[in-house]
């Protein structure tokens, strides 16, 4: 199955709902787009997150998904979306184009997270920003549970025989992986809170005990 038909499914099927975020951890996590020219989301989904708070704050928003069930929500929010290419991770930009970009939760979802990385890339102009998160798998409770049960998180928190995570990166990976597409400057950071007591996750009956 297409990359895009198999996001059309998933978008479809209302597994993967998120909440608007509160307007603290939107200036918290993307504060270096705030006030740009032009941005752009890449992978930006249904658009029902941050993305209308992004393109509040900024001149031009453009959102780009491979899915066209998601491009359409986002449309029906009045947001402009773009076409991402199923096979090349493409859209039609020519270079340059932006001042800044987001790819918030995108590239563990993806067959080829680098060919993703280096289309951000060349459409951003010299000196542009991009905001970047994944799920860090050097997280104490996943690699507790990769050590005790030989297990990977395909999606945290849900059916690990249905998840959607197919690529799995620490934070030495998803450095290389934007310094192979051409990036300068990467900062990685923490994007969310954790303790040592998530470790009893990795446990199963025991997990409760983080809570």
């Amino acid at each position: 199955m297409q990359a895009d038909k198999f996001y059309d499914q998933y978008w479809k099927s209302g597994i993967h709902r998120t909440l608007e975020w509160d307007e603290l951890s939107f200036r918290r996590y993307l504060a270096p787009l705030i006030g740009l020219d032009s941005v752009l989301d890449y992978g930006c989904g249904e658009g029902c997150s941050y993305q209308r708070r992004l393109a509040g704050v900024v001149k031009t928003y453009v959102g780009a998904d491979v899915a066209e069930v998601a491009r359409a929500d986002a449309r029906q929010k009045g947001l402009a979306t773009l076409k991402i290419d199923p096979e090349t991770s493409g859209i039609d930009s020519p270079d340059n184009r932006f001042d800044g970009a987001a790819c918030i939760e995108v590239l563990e979802h993806l067959f080829d997270p680098l060919k993703a990385a280096r289309e951000i890339n060349r459409v951003l102009k010299p000196g542009g920003a991009l905001v970047a998160t994944v799920p860090n798998f050097g997280y104490h409770a996943w690699r507790m549970l990769a050590l005790l049960r030989a297990q990977v998180p395909l999606e945290p928190h849900s059916n690990r025989y249905d998840g959607v995570h197919i690529r799995f990166f620490s934070k030495l990976l998803f450095t290389r992986l934007f310094q192979d597409a051409g990036f300068v400057d990467i900062k990685i950071g923490s994007y969310d809170q954790a303790g040592i007591w998530d470790v009893f996750w990795a446990t199963g009956s025991l997990g409760g005990i983080s809570d």
